[in-house]
């Protein structure tokens, strides 16, 4: 077939382990098993190698993917895997959240936004996957619980309430005794 726009060899680069033979465009190159020929065209002739060719046109397709879908949302399951969902029903994990364990939480540095940082003091912290470890799961769409102990700061606030209000006592016992001393003296 010839094609309209030419497109022949013009020229070949020999490699090594390889002969060009410029009377038959056939291409040697010598191997262990013995040689082996590949027939890539001659000079100047548009049946061989070339880079043009007929427009393109498939004899079959195969297709072994997935469709081209949107993302339409993400849920993250108890062991800290991500989901993506598509519109085209498929769903794929797509990451694992990682849970930290430190051996001092308390020596976190504290940054911005409710953000910390791993600290000496924090010491080196440990990566579990959600479920594994001393670490527990994660749970979706829940808010997470206050770490206050409410009976113990009740506690501490009923303490510091009658500290203050014998504290109140013993200053207004002691402004009147400086009373009645005042009233002693004239």
């Amino acid at each position: 077939m010839i094609r309209p726009r030419g497109g022949t060899l013009k020229n070949v680069d020999t490699i090594s382990g390889g002969t060009y033979a410029p009377t038959t465009g056939s291409f040697i190159i010598e191997v262990a098993g013995g040689p082996i020929e590949i027939e890539i065209g001659k000079y100047g002739d548009s049946d061989g190698i070339t880079q043009f060719s007929d427009s393109f046109a498939p004899v079959s397709l195969k297709k072994d993917g997935s469709p081209v879908g949107n993302m339409t949302g993400v849920e993250v399951d108890e062991n800290g895997n991500v989901y993506a969902f598509f519109d085209t029903g498929i769903s794929r994990r797509i990451f694992q959240v990682p849970l930290i364990d430190l051996p001092n939480p308390n020596g976190l540095g504290a940054q911005d936004k409710q953000t910390y940082l791993a600290s000496p003091e924090s010491g080196t912290f440990f990566l579990w996957d959600a479920g594994d470890g001393p670490t527990g799961d994660v749970v979706s769409y829940a808010l997470e619980e206050s770490a206050t102990d409410v009976a113990q700061e009740l506690t501490s606030m009923i303490q510091t309430q009658r500290a203050y209000s014998s504290n109140a006592k013993v200053i207004q016992t002691v402004d009147e005794m400086l009373q009645e001393t005042t009233n002693i003296i004239r």
